[in-house]
């Protein structure tokens, strides 16, 4: 098996063969998940630029980056990362079968505030470049500069 479309399919992937965030076919990578206590499984392609599953060996993404600077290019000045936000109303699973927590819940616990428990239903993948870090956020606690710009107050 040396394609993404030949691992898939040996994995039981059936759906289809773009990443399930942007619809890109460029360095996918299968993703396995399941439900214990809905017993709801599936599969799924995922892209590098919409997100890194946790546990995934790094030597599988080394072709994913943005290429290195050349000349010129050395002396911009940085704009910062590129940002990318995504919506799923089910919320989103990146280990084991639970859907991830709200990123706004550590800071809760700092002020005193109780856990969020709505659902995560925004992922915001920030690209550094060198590293992605990934929030996951309900409507309430998405930040304004990730809103869409007819939810910004």
């Amino acid at each position: 098996m040396t394609t993404t479309a030949e691992i898939a399919h040996a994995h039981g992937h059936t759906g289809s063969l773009v990443c399930r965030d942007c619809g890109t076919t460029v360095n996918l990578h299968l993703i396995v998940w399941g439900n214990p206590e809905t017993g709801e499984s599936g599969t799924e392609l995922e892209c590098c630029a919409c997100g890194l599953a946790a546990g995934d060996p790094p030597e599988i993404h080394d072709d994913c980056g943005p290429d290195e600077p050349e000349g010129d290019e050395l002396d911009e000045p940085d704009s910062g990362p590129v940002v990318r936000v995504f919506r799923r109303d089910a919320g989103w699973v990146m280990t084991g079968s639970e859907p991830e927590a709200c990123t706004s819940n550590f800071h809760r616990e700092q002020d005193g505030r109780p856990a969020c428990t709505e659902i995560a239903a925004w992922k915001v993948v920030e690209d550094h470049g060198m590293h992605l870090t990934i929030g996951f956020w309900c409507d309430a606690d998405l930040p304004d500069e990730h809103k869409p710009a007819s939810e910004a107050a």
